[in-house]
């Protein structure tokens, strides 16, 4: 359900009338009447019920209004909305209660004790509910810790500088081996002061009682029930530290200690004059022991992750976005491996070496055996040190290994282990520690350290510049102008880090030297096999005898399966239906420097730092490069208006995709647009992000064509939010209001769907939107699109 701002208002208006009638009613009115002594109570009751009823639905409805949920987690409503009704219930319950014992009895105390027992009771729930969740649910931290920390693993794939600190979240509850996984004392505790309010409520009960001697032995017997039980359970919540004070307090009442000075154990050693004295002092040691240890162990798994979650990164000032977001486009959109690259090598690969791969069979080598990303969020490769390689690498260069593994043990040993890696970042310490074992300048050593570490998107060892990739050293063609080769082993650390495209390049490389059986990888999945893929000799090839266990050639195949739907095969290539695009850019672009669309209708933003971004021209950019990849795929396609300036308006633009489907049925519209969430032309920004596809109203061959689009933008960009609507069924939007700006949409006679490209006054987005590898991963997506819905559909 979801509440507006005026169910708000309705529900502020109808609570606020209820209490001020139940105040006149019962309060007012019955102080006066002959019933007062029963209309007084009724009346307290009935408005703090009313007034926790209220509290309750306005935060309800508040944090619906907000837009906002208590908490990503999942757990959270199972654990806190039963909680909240149930706690709720025990509240009204024990009032009531109260009251007809009040009503009935006449009994004030009674009543009293009956409502502190049950509201306890209410409130013991709901804290043991809540520290439950916040233990063994989310690890110690609350929610807004983990949003804090998903957040910062989000901007670190955006780009963004972030302190590694904030990504790290822990993976286990520090107090699981404790009751009920809490920390140590808790449950003690929570039973310590319920024995401490049933005595309570005891007591207020027998204020206003009268009893026999029968009866006052039995209450006698409660009293001293809870005063044992409550005792026990203190002297168990602290343990022998209570002892200790207490031991302190009575026989040592003005000891140095106290008063600040230095103990009696400082000042000089002291006799122990009885059995006693000894287990008090083994004792004092003990707990001086524990303590230490305690803290050493629990301060850095919640204290340091706090203090680390609500520290900011620390950001260099060379990493700091300004003007047009540098570092963010250096460290993310050009390095990522683009379809447009693949294409590329593998056009290469079958012009200088006459062997055709299939983009479906790269792409599932790619899904199964690559590691994801190929850079860290810093912009550097990914890499893994290897101290097994190493020792190898170290005895070639005749230094003795094992005269060093003492003083660097992290860095070289003999047998292949995991319990060094540092993951992430921390193996760029141990390479670094490498290089440097006998001098920075010792070229020897750090080709070695080199050689000892895996690189990049598939992780190949550096010492394979030796082997299976030395062909990827190729100094002359560097000396030529090809920056696609390596001129040496320090040259390839450097490319490293340039692209994606490097890593590819070097894996092709791999796949054609490597062989298992008597044939290179590269046979086994090439074009020649006329789509009969020997998955599990390439992958025995590629991962060794393990590729069975982890089942490496099945989920090759699998993947591979996936990927032939959306980009067919060269050997089995799908029918063509031949549906052609009518490709708009919205809005204007830019002519002679000046943006043609008026600024009164916006579709513009300048960011604080100057940055100035039109939409109309992003539009063109990514309408060209499309256009230009399609008429490279032999794919037909119209150009309404990307290769014009002029802001074109809305008719005309309908008049002439009407024209051109009247004379061919089987075309469709597409409109290119980008996003935003405000109509101011400048400021800080905003934070509304994503793309979305929008359709007209109502089940139409649009909505199939839109099914299409919002597959490839999920699939190109799982970094970016994807908006869409699921009401109908689909996932496209659907605009009813007659607004201007889906004119398009309601009054193109042909099938038709508009694309927002992410929100330009967004500032990451907006960086994305104007940068060249942004553009063309946007226009890779839309041809995605374009050449499924040719292939799949007719008019």
């Amino acid at each position: 359900m979801k509440a507006s701002s005026r169910t708000l208002m309705w529900t502020h208006i109808i609570f606020i009338a209820l209490i001020v009638l139940a105040i006149v009613l019962f309060i007012f009115w019955g102080s006066g009447a002959e019933a007062s002594n029963v209309l007084l109570p009724v009346g307290i009751v009935v408005v703090v019920g009313i007034s926790l009823i209220y509290s309750a639905v306005f935060k309800y409805f508040s944090t619906e209004v907000k837009g906002k949920t208590e908490s990503g987690n999942p757990y959270h409503k199972f654990f806190f909305a039963g909680t909240n009704v149930l706690t709720l219930l025990l509240t009204v319950i024990g009032i009531f209660g109260g009251l007809f014992i009040y009503i009935e009895h006449g009994n004030l105390f009674q009543a009293v004790g009956l409502v502190v027992s049950i509201i306890w009771i209410a409130v013991f729930l709901r804290y043991f509910m809540w520290a439950v969740y916040n233990y063994n649910i989310n690890y110690g931290l609350t929610d807004k810790d983990w949003d804090k920390i998903f957040e910062a693993r989000e901007m670190a794939k955006m780009g963004y500088p972030v302190n590694p600190g904030e990504m790290e979240g822990p993976d286990k509850n520090p107090y699981r081996s404790q009751t009920f996984g809490l920390p140590p004392g808790t449950v003690r505790g929570m039973i310590a002061f319920t024995l401490l309010f049933g005595g309570l409520s005891l007591l207020i009960v027998s204020f206003g009682s009268e009893y026999t001697a029968n009866e006052l032995a039995l209450v006698r017997q409660q009293f001293e029930f809870f005063e044992t039980a409550f005792l026990m359970m203190i002297a168990f919540y602290f343990g022998d530290k209570s002892l200790k004070y207490l031991q302190k307090r009575w026989s040592r009442p003005a000891s140095p200690a106290a008063q600040g000075g230095p103990s009696d154990e400082q000042q000089q050693p002291r006799p122990f004059t009885n059995q006693l004295d000894e287990d008090d002092m083994d004792f004092v040691e003990e707990e001086r022991s524990f303590s230490h240890s305690e803290d050493e162990e629990k301060r850095p798994f919640l204290g340091k992750m706090r203090e680390a979650l609500s520290v900011k990164a620390p950001v260099k000032d060379e990493d700091k976005p300004r003007g047009m977001f540098v570092q963010i486009r250096d460290n993310l959109f050009s390095r990522v491996l683009s379809d447009e690259e693949i294409e590329k090598a593998l056009l290469h690969l079958e012009k200088d070496e006459q062997v055709k791969l299939s983009m479906p069979v790269v792409k599932a080598i790619i899904a199964v055996e690559s590691s994801g990303r190929g850079h860290l969020p810093d912009g550097k490769p990914k890499i893994l040190f290897e101290g097994h390689k190493f020792w190898q690498w170290l005895e070639k260069a005749e230094i003795n290994p094992k005269l060093l593994e003492a003083e660097h043990p992290d860095i070289i040993y003999e047998k292949w282990t995991t319990k060094h890696y540092k993951g992430g970042t921390g193996e760029y310490d141990r390479l670094k520690e490498a290089k440097e074992i006998n001098g920075k300048d010792d070229k020897n050593i750090q080709r070695a350290a080199i050689y000892s570490a895996s690189w990049g998107l598939f992780q190949i060892l550096g010492e394979n510049l030796e082997h299976y990739i030395r062909g990827r050293v190729q100094p002359d063609k560097v000396a030529e102008g090809n920056p696609y080769f390596y001129k040496d082993v320090f040259d390839f650390e450097k490319k490293q880090e340039v692209s994606e495209y490097y890593h590819f390049l070097d894996f092709l490389e791999f796949i054609k030297t490597k062989t298992a059986r008597g044939k290179r990888l590269i046979d086994y999945i090439s074009e020649d096999n006329q789509g009969n893929y020997d998955w599990a000799t390439f992958a025995y090839g590629y991962n060794g005898r393990g590729y069975k266990e982890n089942k490496y050639d099945v989920r090759l195949k699998a993947a591979y399966e996936k990927y032939v739907i959306q980009y067919g095969t060269t050997t089995t290539p799908l029918h063509r239906g031949g549906f052609i695009p009518i490709i708009d850019a919205g809005h204007g672009g830019l002519k002679n420097g000046k943006y043609t669309t008026p600024a009164s209708v916006g579709k513009r933003y300048k960011f604080s730092d100057g940055t100035q971004i039109y939409e109309g021209e992003i539009n063109r950019k990514i309408g060209k490069i499309l256009i230009e990849m399609l008429r490279e795929a032999g794919i037909a396609c119209h150009d309404l208006t990307v290769d014009t300036v002029e802001d074109v308006s809305l008719k005309e633009r309908v008049d002439q995709a009407n024209t051109l489907f009247a004379k061919n049925p089987n075309c469709y519209f597409l409109s290119i647009h980008s996003n935003s969430s405000t109509k101011a032309l400048e400021g800080e920004g905003n934070h509304a992000r994503g793309f979305e596809v929008w359709t007209s109203v109502g089940e139409t061959k649009s909505d199939a064509l839109a099914s299409i689009a919002a597959k490839w933008y999920k699939h190109d960009f799982p970094e970016f939010k994807f908006r869409q609507d699921m009401s109908d069924g689909d996932e496209d939007k659907e605009k009813e209001e007659q607004s201007e700006t889906f004119y398009v949409l309601r009054k193109t006679r042909c099938p038709a769907f508009l694309v927002e490209n992410l929100f330009y006054d967004n500032r990451l987005e907006a960086e994305f939107l104007l940068s060249t590898q942004g553009q063309r991963r946007i226009a890779r997506c839309l041809f995605n699109i374009v050449r499924e819905i040719h292939y799949k559909f007719h008019a």
